[in-house]
Order: structure tokens, then C-alpha cells, then sequence
């Protein structure tokens, strides 16, 4: 029994117990792959953070509504933590769990999904395929990995992942948060890339990203002052990430805060972060939230993008700036409807961030996020017809896939299959079969 306990990485298991079927991503992917998108480069690409951190009772879990709410059997309703209610109409019914009490106009129950249960995920990876989109960066809280439960409810959206990837031709790699609170280390966070490496074989993977002949990781959190980390733990981590004989040869892209240039705004003020910051192959500033009109997004492309290019340029690193289609997360902070809304003016905000984007001949961008209705970030399908009694915020009366229309030829833009316009083209192309 204690023989079982010996993990070599989170989720992992002795050497000698071969993976249960619901370990999934300790196998190699062998079913049908397809190639559309290159995997051997950022160049010309635009992908997609993925939260994939929901779940519903019954998905195999015991988390519940983890990141949708809690309480909903309750009396009163419960409380959401959600700004946006995603449109489920294509998710198989076996994969959409209902929600207490609650119904839609037509009064049909009001329907949740899991992303434990590989429909919705492999749903999402179509809808990447059909719409254009190059794949994603899959979000893995370092700190959830400390927990078998939750390290086995993040393996398996990675299998899922993996998976709607290799079918729907789209490319992957981590993103590796270090929100980790009190429970962040440097060794946590190296134990987990050694189990992906290692157990998961994530480099090994012919849908995961590469660029330079490198595998491709996105460290997120380093030198925000709301995060514990030191600069030494920087330094130790980006020199394991790059310089380890074994887990090492990474392309490290490092998502920091947009002032990381002057120390200021929300980075850390010690001088040791300079260096670390500056010790990155690329750059990944997060803005989202940052800018909420043209006036303050005419201001960040100055201070931040234009000025970020200019030295990244000198220093020869690599650059992937966040575009976020609009912002709410007036149910995670219990503030009253339309607090904390940046407008998405029918996509013209979002539009607006790429068309900058490739007037500065920026190549790489990063689209936060997906799937994020916490923070009103989605750019799947999100209903405009939302659950009786509740508020959230829709689409403005747009189709339920116009960001992901959107997205698609803003990918197109970046990649000059189609010329630079500072306006929304009138025709956006239909999904592909």
C-alpha cells in the first residue's frame, strides 16, 4: 500500500502499476491525429488560454460547481461565480449536468458542463478547428498539482486537451500559473514539468508547440507584487526551465505584469527582478483588464507595446501580447451588475487590439481566454438567452459564435492572409465542416 504513495510527479504512480483507464494521460496519444497547424513554430500564430477548471456532481469528481458557483441546492439559490452563462446547445446531454431550481426562458433546466468529461473539451477543440483558431495554451495551476484530487481533475482536462488537439489538427503547451499562494516553491513547480516530461511526455508530443526546436512553456506570475515569489526563486526557475541537462532546452515565455520594463505598476520594485524578466526568450505582457476604451489603449500601446518592441528588439526576445474581447467579474467580487464591465462594443474592442497588433508587425498573440466566464474574458459560444432571474452578460444580441468568427480573422489578419483593417470585415467566413 505505502508502494503507492511514491509519486514520482503530481497524479503520478509507482512505476511498476500500470496506468487505470482514468489515468489517461500517463499514455502516449495514439488515435487519429490531424496536422493543419504547424507545430514547430509561435510565428504567425494566435492562441487561446484555457482555463478548463470546471466541473459539475456527477463529472467523476467531488468538487461540484467548482468555478461556476456554490450552494445552488440551497433555498436561496446559491451564488455564482460566473459573468457569463455559455451557450450548450451542441454539448451532449450526458455531458451537461442541471442546475438546482434554475431554468432557462423556455423553461428548460439550465444545463452546466464539466471539462473532467472529454465532451465539452473535444467540442471546444472543434470549434477551434472550424472557426480558424491555432490551438491554445492549457492554464495548469502549479499549486493545484499538491492535491491528488485536484491533480487528477487537471491531468485529465490535459488528456482532453491533448486529444481534441490531435483530432482537430490544433496545437498545444502549457501554461504553467504560479498563483500558487502560500503553497508556491520552486520545487513544486520543477516536480510538475518533471512529471510532464517524464509521466506525460509532453515534449514528445507531436501536437504540442515547439519554436526554435524547443518546447514551447508559458510561465505565468512571476514579479507580481500580489505573488510570494523572490527574485532568486526567478532566477533558480528560469535556469532549471532553460539550462537543466535533463528537463531543461525550454522556449520560456514569461507572462508579467506590462510594467516589468520600469519595475513599476504591478511588478515587484526590486532591482533582481530586472534580470529576471530580461532572462526570458519571450515576453507575454498581461494586460487584460488593463484598458478599457481607445483612449487607455492608445496609452498602453504606447508605453507598454511600442516600448516593449524597442528594447525586446535590442535584446533579440520574442514578444506575445494578450488581446481580451471585453471584462465582468461582478459575481466573483460581489459587486452590483455592470461594476467592473470594460464593453466589448459588439467586437470592436477586441478587433481594435489586433489591428494595433499588426500595425506594430507584432507575429504572436495570446487571447485571454476561451473559456473565462469568471472574468468575462470567453470567446466560445456564450448565450444571449441567460437563466430566468439571473444576471450575466451576453453577446450584445450577436450570434453565440461571433468571437470565435472573429478570432478566426483576426488569426488571418496577423498572419496577412488578409490585409490589415482597422474596421470589422462585414463578412466574417461561416465554420468549416
Amino acid at each position: 500500500m505505502l508502494a503507492s504513495l511514491l509519486f514520482i510527479g503530481p497524479g503520478a504512480q509507482a512505476a511498476d502499476a500500470p496506468p487505470s483507464a482514468d489515468e489517461s494521460w500517463l499514455r502516449p496519444y495514439t488515435g487519429p491525429t490531424r496536422t493543419d497547424i504547424g507545430a514547430t513554430t509561435l510565428d504567425g500564430k494566435v492562441l487561446c488560454g484555457y482555463q478548463g477548471w470546471f466541473n459539475t456532481p456527477g463529472d467523476g469528481t467531488s468538487f461540484g460547481f467548482s468555478h461556476w458557483g456554490s450552494g445552488f441546492g440551497r433555498p436561496e439559490g446559491g451564488r455564482f461565480v460566473v459573468d457569463m452563462w455559455p451557450d450548450v446547445l451542441e454539448y451532449d446531454p450526458h455531458d451537461l449536468c442541471e442546475v438546482p431550481g434554475l431554468k432557462m426562458p423556455d423553461g428548460s433546466p439550465a444545463r452546466l458542463y464539466s471539462a473532467f468529461r472529454k465532451g465539452p473539451v473535444l467540442l471546444h477543440c472543434r470549434w477551434m478547428r472550424q472557426y480558424g483558431i491555432d490551438g491554445v495554451f492549457l492554464s495548469r495551476f502549479v499549486s493545484e498539482t499538491a492535491d491528488l484530487a485536484r491533480a487528477r481533475h487537471v491531468n485529465m482536462v490535459l488528456a482532453n486537451v491533448r486529444k481534441g488537439c490531435h483530432r482537430e489538427g490544433r496545437v498545444w503547451a502549457m501554461m504553467l500559473d504560479l498563483s500558487t499562494g502560500r503553497r508556491g516553491s520552486t520545487a513544486l513547480v520543477m516536480n510538475d514539468w518533471k512529471f510532464l516530461c517524464d509521466q506525460v511526455k509532453v515534449r514528445e508530443d507531436s501536437r504540442y508547440l515547439h519554436h526554435q526546436a524547443k518546447p514551447v512553456v508559458l510561465l505565468w506570475g512571476l514579479g507580481f507584487q500580489d505573488r510570494p515569489w523572490t527574485p532568486e526563486e526567478g532566477e533558480e526557475l528560469v535556469r532549471f526551465f532553460k539550462e537543466d541537462p535533463k528537463y531543461g532546452g525550454v522556449h520560456l515565455i514569461g507572462g508579467i505584469d506590462p510594467h516589468w520594463r520600469t519595475l513599476s505598476g504591478a511588478s515587484r520594485s526590486d532591482a533582481g527582478w530586472a534580470k529576471v524578466y530580461r532572462s526570458f526568450d519571450a515576453i507575454s505582457p498581461w494586460n487584460a483588464g488593463r484598458y478599457r476604451d481607445d483612449a487607455s489603449m492608445d496609452r498602453v500601446r504606447k508605453d507598454v507595446w511600442e516600448a516593449d518592441l524597442a528594447e525586446l528588439k535590442g535584446l533579440g526576445l520574442g514578444y506575445m501580447p494578450p488581446a481580451f474581447p471585453g471584462f465582468s467579474w461582478d459575481h466573483l467580487r460581489r459587486t452590483p451588475p455592470g461594476t467592473s464591465m470594460i464593453a466589448r462594443r459588439k467586437g470592436m474592442f477586441y478587433w481594435r487590439q489586433f489591428a494595433i497588433f499588426k500595425a506594430l508587425g507584432i507575429r504572436t498573440v495570446f487571447v485571454g481566454m476561451f473559456d473565462e466566464v469568471n472574468e468575462g474574458t470567453a470567446i466560445y459560444k456564450v448565450a444571449n438567452d441567460v437563466p430566468v432571474g439571473k444576471y450575466f452578460v451576453t453577446y450584445e444580441g450577436l450570434p453565440s459564435d461571433y468571437y470565435l468568427k472573429l478570432t478566426g480573422a483576426a488569426t488571418r489578419m496577423i498572419r496577412s492572409e488578409i490585409p490589415l483593417s482597422d474596421e470589422i470585415p462585414h463578412d466574417l467566413p461561416p465554420p468549416k465542416e
